[in-house]
């Protein structure tokens, strides 16, 4: 890839946040290309696409279609595998992750973003969920809004992992000495640290050569 996945997320995030000034009006003034392969993915070649789609941002980590008819933003949802924003947002369907994957992509919900290169995939999500916003926290709180928690994709396992600092010493056990320096240090289970030494991981594991591609982990993963 040109770039790192971590000048990626940072991009991103900042349209997402873009994105997320335009929730009132709900129709972000974009096409929307839809993807239902992992290989369309990567061969940058949408199934389709929709002219000026009407979309609302729940927060810049869950986005969903607003049509004004609930079956057909579900089938949306259900009937595509990703999304992109332009060329600067893609996005990944949480009703795809959750038939294809165990572990924590139950957590997932709407169209969340994903990053990925020819090995290693991850997701952003928001640390509160919709059930903690209606029964007690707000997106006003600042702790709230701007906290972003990490999810890997697991093509091996079949399964989606939020990065929790067990969890990341867990995949740094195949790159030793990124493990006992994340291990080693004083604040490892604040975020900040969480994030830098999981880019250290990506960034590890696409060196990597023993490491086996995505796509040929796929082949059997579909929308359908």
């Amino acid at each position: 890839m040109k770039y790192s996945l971590r000048y990626l997320f940072i991009m991103a995030v900042a349209a997402m946040c873009s994105l997320h000034c335009y929730a009132d009006e709900a129709t972000p003034n974009d096409t929307v290309y839809f993807y239902d392969t992992w290989q369309q993915l990567f061969d940058h070649d949408p199934m389709g696409f929709s002219v000026t789609p009407p979309l609302y941002a729940l927060t810049p980590y869950e986005v969903y279609f607003d049509t004004g008819d609930y079956d057909l933003d579900e089938m949306m949802l259900r009937n595509h595998l990703a999304m992109s924003l332009g060329d600067s947002i893609m996005l990944m369907s949480s009703q795809y992750l959750k038939k294809n994957f165990k572990g924590d992509a139950k957590n997932l919900e709407g169209f969340v973003p994903v990053y990925f290169n020819e090995k290693t995939a991850f997701l952003t999500f928001q640390s509160t969920s919709l059930r903690d916003i209606l029964f007690g926290k707000s997106l006003n709180d600042e702790e709230t809004k701007y906290t972003v928690e990490f999810y890997y994709i697991d093509f091996v396992k079949h399964e989606v992992r939020k990065v929790t600092p067990s969890y990341l010493s867990e995949l740094l056990e195949d790159y030793h000495d990124l493990q006992m320096r994340y291990e080693g240090m004083k604040d490892y289970k604040k975020q900040y640290i969480i994030q830098d030494y999981f880019y250290k991981y990506v960034d590890r594991a696409t060196r990597d050569f023993m490491r086996p591609y995505i796509l040929d982990l796929v082949e059997n993963i579909s929308v359908e």
